[in-house]
C-alpha cells in the first residue's frame, strides 16, 4: 500500500493490537499517532456514543414529480451531501423537496443544535465524514435529511453541541475519518461504529464556550469574506458590458412568451428564444461584432484514454485538464490528472495545448473559458475544445484574454448555453461554437477590459485567500486549545 507521499510503506503490529478490522490501512502508524495525540489528554474523554441522546439515519423519500402523495405523506425539505460545503457551512441554495412519511417526519426533523454526519459520499480526493451543525433553518416546511447522512443529538449537559461539532470538525481536518472508511474508490462509507468510539475531550463548560465561539466567529467572518468575493465577481458583468456600451436587460426571466413564425430559426427549444437573451444579442449585433467561427484559426477536441489502460501517472506527467480545471480565473491545477508524455505526444497530439489557446468547456459546466499561459504543457479531455484564434478580424486585433473575459460573464455563458443541444445532457457542438457572437471593440477597449477583469479577479482571490486564512488560523488555535 502507499502513504500520502506515494512511497511503499511496511509496518507491523502486535496480535493484541488487532481490533475488529483486518484492513492494514486502519493500523498505519500515522493513524496510531493521530489517535494517540487526540486521546493523550489530562481531561476526561468519554466516547461520542456515551454523550449522544440518539443517532438516526435519514430518508430520501419520494420524488414529487412522479409520486402521487397520500395523507400519510408530507412534503419536506431534504438536506443532502451537496448542501455541505467544505467549510462546514450548510448551503441552502439548492435544497431538494421530497415526500416523507408522516411517521418519520417527527423523528427526522432537524432542530437547532443537531449535528449532521456525512456517512456515505466522499470523492477520490475527499474523505467521507464531513460534519455540519444545524443553526437556523429558514424554511416553511419541516427540514429532514437524506439516507447518506446521520443525525446526532447531544444529550449530556456537560457537553455543548457547538463544542462537540467543533471537536469533530477538527479531527476531520486532521484526517481522522480517512482511516474510518470501508472503501477507497467510488462512494465511500463511514464506519459509524468506529466513528462513535471517538473520544471527546471534556473541557469545562467555560472552555467549551471559548473554543466554540472562536470557531463559529471564524466561520462567520470567512463566510462574510466569501460573500464579498461573490459580489465582486457578480459585478464583472456590469463592468464588461458597460465598457462595451451594452445594457444588460433587467427583469425576471419570462416563463411565458411568444414569438412569430418568421422568427423561428430551425429550433423549437424555448431557451433559444428567451426574450432577455434575444434583446442582449440584438444589442451586440447592432455594433461591430464577429461570429467566433470567423476568428478561429484552429480548433480541436480532446479525448479521454481508458482508465484501465496504462496511460496515466499519479504525478510528474503532462497535466490532463478536466472541466473542473477550467475556470473564469484561469487554469486551476489543484485536482489535475496526469497522462504519460508518450500519450501526450501520440494518441492526444491533436489536443496539445499551445500558448494563447482558448480552452472552452462544451459539456458539464458549459461555457467556462481559460487562456493557456506561456510555457504551459497540457492536454484536454473530450468535455472541452482548444481554440486558437487568428490575430485579427475585420482589421481589428483580437486578444484571446478579451474573448475569454466576455464568455466568462454570466451573460456570456447564458449566450453560449443558448446554442446547446442534447436535452438531458446538453452540449455545445462545433457548429454552435462557430455561431457564437462576440462584440468587437477596439484593441484599446479590449485591453482595458482584460486589465479591469484581472483587477476584479485579483480582489476575488485576495478575499478568498483571506477567508481561508481566517479558518486555518482558527483551526490551529482550536487544535492547540483542545489537544495541547
Amino acid at each position: 500500500m502507499t502513504n500520502n507521499l506515494k512511497q511503499l510503506e511496511t509496518f507491523t503490529i502486535w496480535s493484541d493490537e488487532i481490533e475488529t478490522r483486518l484492513d492494514p490501512f486502519f493500523y498505519r502508524p500515522v493513524f496510531k499517532k493521530l489517535v494517540a495525540s487526540i486521546n493523550d489528554t489530562k481531561h476526561e474523554a468519554p466516547s461520542l456514543a456515551a454523550i449522544v441522546e440518539f443517532s438516526i439515519a435519514g430518508d430520501w423519500g419520494e420524488d414529487p414529480d412522479t409520486f402521487e402523495p397520500t395523507p400519510e405523506y408530507r412534503l419536506c425539505y431534504v438536506l443532502r451531501n451537496t448542501n455541505f460545503d467544505n467549510k462546514y457551512n450548510l448551503n441552502f441554495s439548492d435544497v431538494a423537496q421530497r415526500y416523507i412519511k408522516n411517521s418519520k417526519v417527527e423523528k427526522l426533523a432537524l432542530q437547532k443544535g443537531d449535528i449532521l454526519i456525512e456517512k456515505s459520499g466522499g470523492s477520490p480526493v475527499q474523505p467521507v465524514g464531513r460534519i455540519a451543525f444545524v443553526e437556523e433553518l429558514p424554511f416553511d416546511k419541516p427540514v429532514v435529511f437524506s439516507n447518506f447522512l446521520q443525525k446526532t443529538r447531544i444529550a449530556d449537559s456537560s457537553f455543548l453541541p457547538e463544542y462537540v461539532f467543533t471537536f469533530l470538525q477538527l479531527i476531520y481536518h486532521l484526517g481522522y475519518t480517512e482511516f474510518l472508511q470501508n472503501q477507497t474508490t467510488g462512494i465511500k462509507n463511514l464506519r459509524l461504529d468506529d466513528f462513535f468510539k471517538i473520544r471527546i475531550t471534556k473541557l469545562s463548560i467555560a472552555e467549551q464556550k471559548k473554543v466554540a465561539n472562536l470557531a463559529f466567529a471564524a466561520r462567520r467572518k470567512a463566510k462574510k469574506l466569501e460573500e464579498e468575493a461573490k459580489q465582486v465577481a457578480l459585478s464583472i458583468d456590469n463592468y464588461v458590458f458597460g465598457e462595451l456600451g451594452i445594457s444588460i436587460p433587467e427583469g425576471k426571466t419570462e416563463q411565458v412568451f411568444q414569438i412569430w413564425s418568421n422568427e423561428v430559426e430551425g429550433r423549437l427549444d424555448t431557451l433559444f428564444y428567451k426574450p432577455l437573451l434575444r434583446k442582449l444579442l440584438d444589442q451586440i449585433e447592432k455594433q461591430k461584432h464577429f461570429a467566433l467561427g470567423e476568428a478561429i484559426a484552429e480548433m480541436s477536441g480532446g479525448a479521454t484514454p481508458k482508465v484501465t489502460d496504462d496511460y496515466y501517472l499519479d504525478e510528474g506527467g503532462v497535466p490532463f485538464l478536466r472541466v473542473q480545471n477550467i475556470t473564469e480565473m484561469g487554469l486551476i491545477l489543484d485536482d489535475v490528472k496526469f497522462i504519460k508524455p508518450e500519450v501526450h505526444q501520440t494518441m492526444l497530439k491533436r489536443s496539445q495545448l499551445k500558448k494563447d489557446d482558448l480552452v472552452f468547456t462544451i459539456t458539464g459546466r458549459i461555457g467556462s473559458v481559460a487562456v493557456v499561459p506561456e510555457n504551459f504543457e497540457g492536454n484536454i479531455n473530450q468535455h472541452s475544445v482548444r481554440i486558437h484564434l487568428q490575430r485579427e478580424v475585420s482589421k481589428t486585433k483580437i486578444l484571446p484574454e478579451y474573448v475569454a473575459a466576455f464568455f466568462n460573464t454570466k451573460a456570456g455563458r447564458d449566450l453560449s448555453f443558448r446554442y446547446t443541444t442534447g436535452g438531458t445532457r446538453p452540449a455545445l457542438d462545433y457548429q454552435a461554437l462557430r455561431n457564437l457572437v462576440v462584440p468587437l471593440p477596439s484593441t484599446e477597449t479590449q485591453e482595458r477590459i482584460v486589465s479591469g477583469v484581472g483587477s476584479f479577479y485579483k480582489k476575488v482571490r485576495a478575499l478568498k485567500t483571506e477567508a481561508d486564512e481566517v479558518l486555518l488560523s482558527a483551526q490551529k488555535k482550536v487544535e492547540q486549545m483542545i489537544l495541547a
